[in-house]
């Protein structure tokens, strides 16, 4: 497929809630919106025991990158201890060769000293970086099926 091809806007606006959950076991709710204009998403994840409800504004939203912050990611250490985090969330499409093209995510997690100590402790980074790199390439199979069906 043509790198060309790939839009990760369009994609996204079509990304329904049961896509989100089929990319992730961890995965549990998705739903979209605008706010004033800007793209946003809520999303609502359970990683390594760890609950995250985002809510996500578009920073950047281009075809082949899109860049998705929340700045009150509500997390529930644990389940037990709610915070308030922010959580950045970068797609990124970069054209290989004519007909091939790599996907990346990447994510950045902000929070206080004391929060990211607890959170080390619960290893919630660990948990966070082994579920972007399962979810990434089910993400990617998902623009690919959807360009092959015409629907994007």
């Amino acid at each position: 497929m043509a790198p060309d091809r790939i839009d990760l806007t369009a994609w996204l606006q079509i990304f329904s809630d049961r896509d989100y959950q089929a990319c992730s076991p961890a995965h549990r709710a998705a739903g979209y919106f605008r706010e004033n204009g800007v793209f946003g998403t809520v999303n609502v994840e359970n990683v390594g025991g760890h609950l995250l409800v985002h809510h996500y504004l578009a920073d950047e939203f281009e075809p082949h990158r899109v860049v998705l912050r929340s700045r009150d990611t509500r997390v529930y250490v644990m389940h037990l201890l709610p915070a308030k985090i922010e959580v950045i969330w970068i797609m990124e499409v970069e054209p290989r060769e004519s007909r091939s093209a790599a996907f990346r995510c990447t994510v950045v997690v902000r929070a206080p000293p004391l929060l990211n100590l607890v959170a080390k402790l619960g290893l919630l980074p660990v948990f966070l970086r082994w579920h972007v790199r399962r979810e990434t390439p089910l993400f990617a199979a998902d623009v690919v099926r959807k360009i092959g069906e015409g629907r994007l």
